[in-house]
């Protein structure tokens, strides 16, 4: 399985480009720097719904409150 010339050489503008576009996002001065720095968070974001690692318990906030947690860490029962 090889993969063609033109093949090679676009994936090589694309990783070009993503170094590129890295390097201007972190410099945050101008306003391509913004632009570069919005695309990049666009397109790293994750759907909620296609997130994996959320947790059910803390995005409807079924946890402890400050005092449920006192009491359980110091043995309370009641």
């Amino acid at each position: 399985m090889s993969l063609t010339d033109k093949e090679i050489r676009k994936q090589e503008r694309s990783a070009r480009l993503m170094i590129w576009m890295a390097a201007r996002s972190s410099r945050n001065k101008t306003f391509i720097d913004r632009m570069c720095r919005k695309l990049i968070v666009r397109a790293t974001t994750v759907d909620p719904e296609k997130d994996f690692m959320r947790d059910p318990l803390i995005d409807n906030d079924e946890g402890f409150d400050p005092d449920e947690l006192d009491r359980y860490q110091r043995g309370e029962t009641a």
